[in-house]
């Protein structure tokens, strides 16, 4: 991997730290940036719930939780969608999804394509 594609790597990390830290109050356990090719991003963030979603979790309210992110979404998108396109330098598409929510190792899948 070139200086150049890792310092991007970082970049775009610190970046969904950040975001994180927002809606949660602290970092993520674990976030891991994959350039799959020019025009598409992985980011895989661990450690990605409130404490209000993990309480909810605990207590078998996943639908709840399934809710709020429905909600958290677009506020996440008003605040920070100007920046992530700083970041990554151009417009992009994305998905993302909830992984093992039920499980401790439970993630978030985002995939960036980017607009050519």
């Amino acid at each position: 991997m070139s200086e150049a594609d890792f310092e991007y790597q970082e970049k775009i990390r610190r970046l969904a730290v950040k975001i994180v830290k927002h809606y949660r109050g602290k970092g993520p356990e674990n976030v891991k940036v994959r350039l799959d090719n020019e025009s598409q991003i992985t980011i895989e963030i661990k450690g990605i719930l409130s404490s209000l979603s993990e309480i909810l979790l605990k207590e078998g309210a996943a639908d709840l939780v399934e809710e709020y992110w429905k909600v958290l979404k677009p506020y996440l998108e008003r605040g920070f969608m100007e920046e992530l396109i700083e970041t990554v330098g151009c417009r992009f598409s994305y998905s993302w999804r909830l992984c093992d929510l039920y499980h401790e190792g439970r993630s978030v899948i985002i995939q960036l394509n980017k607009s050519v």
